[in-house]
């Protein structure tokens, strides 16, 4: 007859224990560096494009009152700083269902659906802002900062931001790694 060897339990938790650390080590929960000067004033800044559109511009995507998104936006880039036609951003505002309803500066793809662009959409369905890269047709990349707006408690659409790499570089000297590890939802 066989006799089973039993592992002494003590045994068992110490080598248990290494493995424990190990992947305590590579836990998630770490907290993440700290952002470059130059980050977090890009942060700031666009925080504070996004809130002003945001408060602005909720009443008249609702109504889809176009002449009052153009007339806000055109206002908007003569009195704030980062958003006008020398400036890097371009905005535009997405209806609730994703059709482009206005640009700034304007452009021949105002009425586009872009509903099927997860990467735009994003915000209206997390409600918070989100940042991604999109390549363009012809296959240059974009970077574009959505953000929901909400009228009378839902979502009415997004208001978008959009740069190039280049305009993240020269302005504030950004990688595409540190643009998307800004967590724009933070104060």
């Amino acid at each position: 007859m066989m006799t089973r060897t039993r592992w002494p339990t003590r045994s068992l938790g110490f080598l248990l224990l290494p493995l424990i650390l190990l992947l305590a080590g590579l836990s998630p929960c770490r907290p993440k560096p700290p952002l470059s000067p130059e980050a977090e004033v890009f942060r700031k800044e666009v925080r504070e494009i996004v809130k002003r559109l945001q408060k602005s511009l909720a009443a008249p995507t609702a109504q889809r009152d176009i002449a009052a998104i153009d007339d806000i936006l055109t206002t908007t880039a003569q009195t704030v700083p980062g958003i006008c036609l020398d400036c890097p951003y371009r905005s535009g505002v997405l209806d609730a269902t994703g059709i482009l309803l206005t640009t700034f500066p304007k452009t021949e793809i105002v009425g586009m659906n872009f509903s099927s662009y997860a990467r735009l959409t994003e915000s209206m369905q997390r409600q918070r802002l989100t940042q991604r890269p999109i390549f363009l047709p012809d296959r240059s990349k974009m970077y574009f900062i959505s953000a929901p707006l909400f009228h009378e408690r839902r979502v009415v659409g997004a208001v978008v931001l959009g740069l190039t790499a280049a305009d993240l570089e020269r302005k504030w000297h950004l990688t595409e790694e540190e643009f998307l590890a800004i967590d724009l939802n933070t104060p």
